[in-house]
């Protein structure tokens, strides 16, 4: 009988480990969900978070709380969601440069954009406007455009630092328009913007929710839009890809949801429903639309495809640039 009870035991055991995952899964969530934020609170991407966090919360019947951590151009919020367990409870609010750019910047990648995380879905997307400083003088993109071939080099764009979205975008737009501006770089976006604005440096693209205020009260110029269609927020303002001077440019970041790669399938599609249900609530689409964020829900297999092609785009570019400052620090 012992040789019996034995192998007995030793089933029930192994059938408990083969069940463990399984049922792991059908409970989730039983404890809170953390979704980290890789920048600062108060930004678009802090704000798209609080959004799905309140939604998400209704959804799982289950506690969604927001961390921000902020630093290292975005990678150590990510990196520590890439070191965390694959369970689905520490989710990254995944942005464009987090992926695309800011790893490519490190000697040593912190983490595998690819590798490391599993996408969930897109949750939205945002144009950039093109703004000037009251004292600049041109009053529309192609002015700006004519002025900086006649004089290349002559103009100034602030950035949030070399590599940072802000600057990819402005060499996207200058490689389009061909046209050579000087970079100003900055620690953080919002102390260019604050120099646009007080005139020291002429030009710089900037997400509408901190742009449209100061364009409405003729703080700054409002030169053009990089979206695909025109924010109702802004309708005076002409979009880049209708214009001559740089035909069928778009350029919008966007906003995704991600999982730790491993997360068990079965957590993968819960969350998965429970995205679909709050971004295509009416309460969550008008919430990102007053912040002048466009909400797009897409599957993981369209987030996954953004991932792939922003990082075919700008990888290269962020990679060139890296190496150009390390050859600056030898000489």
């Amino acid at each position: 009988m012992k040789p019996r009870r034995t192998w007995l035991m030793a089933a029930c055991c192994l059938c408990s480990l083969a069940s463990g995952p399984a049922m792991a899964a059908d409970a989730y969530p039983d404890r809170p969900v953390t979704i980290v934020v890789p920048s600062v609170a108060g930004g678009a991407a802090d704000a798209v978070a609080r959004t799905v966090a309140q939604g998400l919360s209704k959804r799982l019947d289950a506690t969604v709380v927001v961390d921000n951590k902020p630093g290292a151009g975005s990678t150590l919020g990510a990196s520590h969601v890439a070191k965390s367990k694959p369970d689905g409870y520490t989710l990254l609010l995944g942005i464009d440069a987090t992926f695309a750019s800011a790893p490519y910047l490190m000697p040593v990648q912190p983490f595998r954009p690819v590798e490391d995380f599993q996408p969930i879905g897109t949750l939205a997307v945002f144009p950039y406007v093109l703004v000037a400083s009251p004292s600049a003088p041109f009053q529309s993109a192609a002015q700006l455009v004519e002025m900086a071939r006649a004089q290349p080099g002559q103009y100034t764009y602030a950035s949030g630092g070399e590599g940072s979205i802000h600057h990819l975008i402005m060499d996207a737009f200058q490689k389009s328009a061909q046209i050579q501006l000087r970079h100003v770089p900055y620690k953080a976006a919002p102390q260019g913007f604050i120099d646009m604005m007080g005139g020291h440096v002429d030009l710089m693209f900037i997400a509408p929710g901190t742009g449209a205020g100061p364009i409405k009260s003729h703080k700054i110029k409002g030169l053009a839009q990089s979206g695909s269609k025109v924010l109702a927020d802004l309708p005076e303002i002409p979009l880049l890809k209708d214009s001559p001077i740089s035909r069928n440019f778009v350029f919008e970041s966007w906003f995704g949801l991600f999982a730790r790669k491993g997360t068990p399938a079965e957590v993968i599609q819960r969350l998965d429903r429970a995205l679909s249900e709050v971004m295509n609530s009416a309460e969550v689409k008008n919430q990102l639309t007053a912040q002048g964020i466009t909400p797009r829900f897409e599957p993981a297999t369209a987030l996954a495809k953004r991932v792939e092609d922003d990082t075919r785009r700008f990888a290269p570019v962020v990679s060139q640039l890296r190496k150009q400052s390390d050859q600056g620090a030898q000489r």
